[in-house]
């Protein structure tokens, strides 16, 4: 039996944290107030401009992330003429708006973008056609996610196929077919075929009839959509079935804090991302664990901040093309116009093309990788494989 203990908190997430596709930060506030800022004017050559740095950094639910701010702090610093701002959206929908309105009033030139708890409805952003580069969505014109939620469920279907699977069982939380639809296209999108799926409630205090009609439907492997402390509850009653089969997640459900909770029942789960774990031992890892080290100490060191170095590097690469006051405009030219950016082998090199995709546009990043975990730690399965071939046909 899981910790139900140390999952308690985790479990407040509930839906929110599944259908968003964030992972757990800290509950520390060390990001400073909405209108604190980093940088200042022009000192001549060099691009000036302001960016605003949004996502929860107090909330309601113990599930913020004020370390985002640090990371891009620290992550533009070299650009003494770029002043980071930051706004704190609070876990609320007006919190969030209120983000949107001041990246309008303050004419930044980009935002990036964290999770928040309230919504994150971009009509404002997308009006006055301010970029947004970090959490987003896939058929916006001005969001450039680094993760965004359906791409990642086709990444995590194409995944198990790889790992051998050919028959695949969907255990998930009632209602959300729409998005674990995109499992079984990344799955049979790589040949595999799926066999069954379970909904199951938010609230479900027995997953067996679950387990039961994915394993006796012939499932070699089980996808689990649940929010984290159902994804842990998923995970045990398949180990517990007896049957023999592979489980996979992805990181946002199955983060560092969940698998400590469940200790070596963890052990064989596969976990699927779009950019390499923060526990990690690559080199570009060790540089974003430095580069938030540096501008705070305090500051943990999570896969929301793996995120916010991600949209850093490519806010830096966008900015290092510009010359003089850049506006949301400009930065947006430079953003689009961006080819082959390494990013230190966090994610593959970006390049701002737009897939021929009516569905799925704007994802740049349209890659996944798998850990298998090992002593309740991820271990890397392989390089980053490409869906664009699945995400094209959507």
């Amino acid at each position: 039996m899981y910790r139900k203990k140390a999952l308690s908190a985790v479990a407040a997430i509930g839906a929110t944290a599944l259908l968003t596709l964030t992972a757990c930060g800290s509950s520390d506030d060390g990001s400073g107030t909405a209108g604190d800022a980093a940088g200042a004017g022009n000192s001549g050559g060099s691009a000036s401009a302001k960016v605003l740095v949004v996502g929860d950094f107090t909330s309601t639910i113990p599930f913020t992330l004020p370390e985002i701010a640090p990371m891009v702090k620290g992550a533009l610093k070299d650009l003494p003429d770029v002043k980071v701002e930051t706004c704190d959206a609070k876990g609320t929908a007006p919190g969030f708006l209120a983000c949107e309105q001041q990246a309008v009033v303050d004419k930044v030139a980009a935002v990036v973008l964290g999770f928040s708890g309230g919504g994150q409805d971009m009509s404002i952003l997308t009006k006055a056609g301010i970029p947004a580069i970090g959490n987003g969505v896939a058929n916006v014109k001005n969001s450039y996610p680094i993760s965004e939620s359906f791409s990642l469920y086709v990444a995590l279907g194409a995944g198990l196929q790889q790992s051998g699977c050919s028959k695949l069982g969907i255990i998930y939380m009632d209602g959300s077919d729409a998005l674990v639809d995109n499992i079984k296209n990344g799955f049979e999108g790589k040949g595999g075929k799926e066999v069954a799926r379970a909904a199951v409630a938010a609230n479900a205090a027995d997953l067996s009839p679950a387990v039961a009609k994915v394993t006796e439907a012939g499932a070699e492997c089980v996808a689990v959509s649940l929010p984290p402390a159902g994804g842990a509850q998923a995970l045990t009653a398949l180990r517990q079935s007896g049957k023999t089969v592979t489980v996979g997640g992805i990181a946002a459900v199955f983060s560092q804090q969940v698998l400590d909770a469940l200790g070596p029942l963890a052990d064989g789960l596969l976990v699927i991302d779009s950019k390499l774990s923060p526990a990690d031992d690559a080199p570009g890892i060790q540089e974003a664990k430095a580069t938030l080290q540096a501008t705070d100490p305090k500051a943990p060191f999570t896969e929301q901040a793996v995120t916010a170095f991600v949209a850093a590097k490519i806010v830096h690469a966008a900015l290092a093309s510009a010359t003089g006051d850049v506006d949301a405009k400009t930065f947006a030219t430079a953003l689009d116009g961006l080819r082959g950016v390494d990013m230190a082998g966090v994610i593959p090199a970006w390049s701002s093309e737009p897939l021929a995709s009516k569905s799925f546009p704007q994802i740049f990043n349209h890659y996944g990788i798998t850990y298998e975990i090992a002593g309740g730690k991820p271990v890397k399965k392989g390089d980053f494989y490409d869906t664009s071939d699945i995400l094209i046909g959507k």
